[in-house]
């Protein structure tokens, strides 16, 4: 039998101090895949069902997940394919997942687990250390389109670190990463929305710091 140790259990209104996001986006074909992965914990206001010591029930809880991810992540991100709005986020799969789970290291790996069988009943998991996977899918017109993301899931903790991968077809994995809500990340961005956006992150960069401002003025 899995086990791990147990914390202790808080509030179940209580915001995590740090959360930590993994997401992947991948255009193919007529569909966009978004898989993600954030901390159960981040889910607020749900209760799952526990036995023992504050453990998961893996066999019920993963029925659960959909309202969860559709409240918490599907409510607060926006998909753009050019300047229209994607609607109708589908959730394929959700399953529950060990904190020590590596599937997140590519997108192949994710998109493996998220859509397998789920974690076996006898796996002793402590709801506030257990992960949140899950698969949306998006209708699209090509995948060759400039899609966006406008992710505002800062509400899921004190403070939400995400790290999202784009994988366009035909060219090279990007890579992206932010704290809080940045508002729209353009995902193959033109080179003048590029510039723009490095205009925008250094003048944000320089004026949050006073040593910033000391060494321009003098």
């Amino acid at each position: 039998m899995l086990s791990v140790a147990l914390p202790a259990v808080p509030s179940a209104h209580e915001i995590p101090a740090r959360v930590t996001i993994l997401a992947f986006v991948k255009p193919e074909g007529h569909v966009l895949r978004l898989v993600v992965r954030v901390p159960l914990e981040a889910m607020r206001d749900m209760q799952f069902p526990l036995h023992g010591a504050g453990y998961l029930n893996i066999a019920a809880v993963d029925s659960l997940l959909p309202d969860a991810a559709r409240l918490w992540i599907a409510g607060s991100v926006n998909v753009y394919e050019g300047d229209a709005k994607l609607v109708d986020a589908r959730i394929v799969a959700a399953h529950v997942a060990l904190p020590s789970d590596r599937s997140f290291e590519s997108y192949a790996g994710a998109l493996a687990h998220v859509t397998a069988a789920g974690l076996p009943a006898n796996v002793e998991l402590a709801w506030q250390q257990a992960m949140m996977d899950v698969l949306f899918e998006y209708r699209i017109d090509s995948d060759s389109s400039r899609f966006s993301i406008n992710p505002a899931l800062a509400r899921l903790g004190v403070r939400t670190n995400t790290i999202l991968r784009f994988l366009p077809p035909g060219s090279a994995e990007r890579a992206f990463e932010w704290v809080g809500d940045p508002g729209l990340v353009r995902l193959d961005p033109r080179w003048s929305q590029a510039l723009w956006r490095f205009v925008q992150l250094g003048f944000a960069h320089i004026m949050g710091g006073i040593d910033h401002l000391l060494f321009i003025i003098c």
